[in-house]
């Protein structure tokens, strides 16, 4: 009987350590859950951040690159009135000289050039 006691003893003695070493493994996983799940959570709000980020450059540079576009457009608008607007200063130069006046005084309105100019000068 003192046997049996013992050794039932001895089992109960042996068990508690087991129960302690579950209930730690147990907690542990807890743990591990945790950190875990925290870890994953990070990881998920660095990936958002950098997407985002990544998102945000792209359209950045999409939009300065369609600006760059429209400004090599206005560019190329602004040199083609530039030769335009020479071309007509040009054209008025023309318009208004003396020779081109006369010319169609002569021609289209049959009026000739006198042969002898006076000049008359009148001062009080």
């Amino acid at each position: 009987m003192l046997a049996q006691r013992k050794e039932s003893e001895w089992e109960n003695v042996q068990a508690l350590p087991k129960k302690n070493k579950i209930r730690k493994t147990v907690k542990q996983r807890r743990q591990e859950k945790n950190l875990n799940n925290a870890l994953r959570t990070r990881c998920m709000i660095l990936f958002a951040i950098t997407t985002i980020m990544a998102v945000f450059f792209i359209l950045r540079s999409g939009v300065a690159t369609s600006e760059a576009y429209q400004l090599n457009q206005m560019k190329r608008q602004a040199t083609v009135l530039e030769t335009e607007n020479s071309r007509l200063h040009l054209e008025i130069a023309h318009l208004k000289s003396p020779e081109r006046i006369q010319q169609i005084a002569q021609q289209e309105l049959g009026m000739i050039l006198p042969d002898k100019f006076f000049f008359s000068n009148t001062s009080n």
